[in-house]
């Protein structure tokens, strides 16, 4: 006698071939994405320091340059 449970286990198992390769795939999209966001928003965030350090330094002053 066939057990009526035993036969939705085996039909399901049957229809998860690949899945975790999706699920890697899925997880890899996603941490690259996160990657790129973080590295473009660290590139903008230095380069308005570094804009802003250059005009400071760049900026005209009173005192003068004399070298030695």
């Amino acid at each position: 006698m066939i057990n009526p449970i035993e036969k939705p286990v085996q039909s399901h198992l049957k229809n998860q071939n690949g899945q975790t390769f999706l699920e890697f795939i899925f997880i890899l999209m996603i941490l690259v994405t996160i990657s790129f966001g973080f590295m473009n928003g660290f590139s903008r965030l230095i380069g308005t320091r570094w804009e802003i350090m250059l005009k400071i330094i760049a900026r005209p002053n009173q005192s003068s340059v004399t070298l030695p």
